[in-house]
């Protein structure tokens, strides 16, 4: 082994007094290196004022999440003792479906809206026709000619097989 490293400095050409100066630097990092390891370090700060500190923040930290409990209780329950209801999404039934549709549907002796005719402030009547889907409908329309069926509604860009029915009952042609 040592005329193995014997030919490794023979080979990188290290001058002697370059040995010597790196084998004292890694002595001296040997050195230090341990004696800092050995040595506790004191501490730079006050215990007792950090002790305090973290009391103080205890103590509010209690008081928030008292604040909290407080708040939610208030949520969880009416104040005649009727319990509020989740917020959970509903849960569509063929029953809600149909109720839904039947809302949406004219009053008697209330006008279809006729969608060959009809402008932007009309078609916006439509539940679910924004100023954007009015305006697409007048688009296509100008496009492609009068719509010859209601189904035609679905070639309009976002109007999909839901809108349409729920406006289906609502227009005319």
């Amino acid at each position: 082994m040592k005329r193995k490293l014997f030919f490794l400095i023979d080979k990188l050409e290290v001058q002697r007094s370059e040995r010597i100066a790196v084998s004292v630097l890694f002595v001296s990092l040997l050195v230090l290196s341990s004696y800092n390891a050995m040595l506790k370090p004191d501490a730079n700060y006050d215990v007792d004022y950090y002790a305090e500190l973290e009391q103080l923040f205890e103590a509010r930290s209690q008081m928030v999440r008292m604040e909290e409990e407080q708040i939610l209780a208030r949520y969880e329950s009416e104040p005649d003792g009727v319990q509020v209801a989740a917020l959970q999404p509903e849960t569509v039934t063929p029953e809600t479906v149909e109720a839904d549709t039947t809302r949406d549907q004219p009053a008697a002796g209330e006008e279809r809206i006729n969608i060959n005719e009809a402008g932007e402030e009309e078609l916006q009547e439509l539940p679910g026709i924004g100023p954007a889907f009015a305006e697409r409908i007048i688009e296509w329309r100008e496009e492609n000619g009068e719509f010859t069926s209601k189904e035609q509604l679905i070639e309009v860009r976002g109007i999909g097989e839901r809108r349409l029915e729920v406006i289906k009952p609502l227009i005319r042609l």
